[in-house]
């Protein structure tokens, strides 16, 4: 499988970006948007065996990735086969002359295509303090109305062990201009002996791109999970039709 999304996470210095094969590629830090455009198709396929290499309007960014940890597996109809860990991200940031040593988390994605289409994804990841990964992937068929009508899938990698769940609840609250700000997650695990892991996220950044026929809207949540913190990525990618 080819890379299909790098997402990278320092706390310290307020950095999110976001970078997806085919659609939006996003550097924040804090509420400033540094860089924001739509990625082709394969634009990301030299991640496959090399270090990332960035420019911006403001300066460079260069990372090292070294993946770490056990993948997460997904293999749906409409999301398609999807592994994703968690990977460290060692280099720098330069912005308007500064330079930003970076030793942070991210998390490194793999994905082959699905054959239907969609007209809705939502794909959601938390990177918890403790050290664990927990992903979210649904989609949607042309058509859908209704969130229960998505194919769902989660999730959670952790140095303790790894669980799948076999119904995963994710709702959401929007904005005005169609932009998630607040979500609350449910994953009930196949197994009874397991309890059921309910947890609540928030905005703290944000920006949207119109990709094609699609606008995508990708925020940095911060999350609470039965006392387990973490930060993530929630990225919406819909029809434009459809959006908001």
């Amino acid at each position: 499988m080819k890379t299909h999304s790098v997402e990278i996470l320092d706390p310290e210095s307020g950095l999110f970006v976001s970078l997806t094969n085919g659609g939006s590629g996003a550097i924040m830090i804090g509420d400033d948007v540094i860089a924001a455009a739509p990625i082709p198709e394969n634009g990301l396929d030299r991640l496959d065996d090399g270090p990332l290499s960035l420019e911006t309007d403001r300066g460079t960014l260069e990372v090292e990735i070294a993946s770490a940890g056990e993948p997460i597996v997904f293999d749906g109809e409409l999301t398609g086969r999807h592994e994703a860990r968690l990977a460290g991200m060692t280099g720098t940031l330069v912005d308007q002359g500064q330079t930003i040593e970076l030793d942070c988390s991210g998390v490194l994605h793999s994905r082959d295509g699905a054959e239907n289409s969609t007209e809705l994804t939502r794909d959601l990841t938390i990177i918890l303090a403790d050290g664990g990964l927990i992903c979210v992937a649904s989609a949607a068929p042309p058509g859908t109305r209704k969130h229960s009508e998505e194919e769902a899938v989660s999730a959670v990698s952790h140095p303790r062990g790894y669980i799948e769940f076999e119904e995963v609840l994710l709702s959401t609250e929007y904005d005005g201009a169609g932009r998630q700000i607040r979500a609350t997650l449910e994953l009930w695990p196949a197994s009874d002996e397991i309890a059921v892991l309910h947890g609540a996220g928030s905005v703290i950044s944000g920006c949207t791109a119109n990709v094609g026929d699609r606008q995508i809207n990708t925020a940095l949540f911060r999350w609470s999970l039965d006392g387990h913190l973490g930060l993530g990525r929630y990225e919406i990618s819909a029809a434009r039709d459809q959006a908001g």
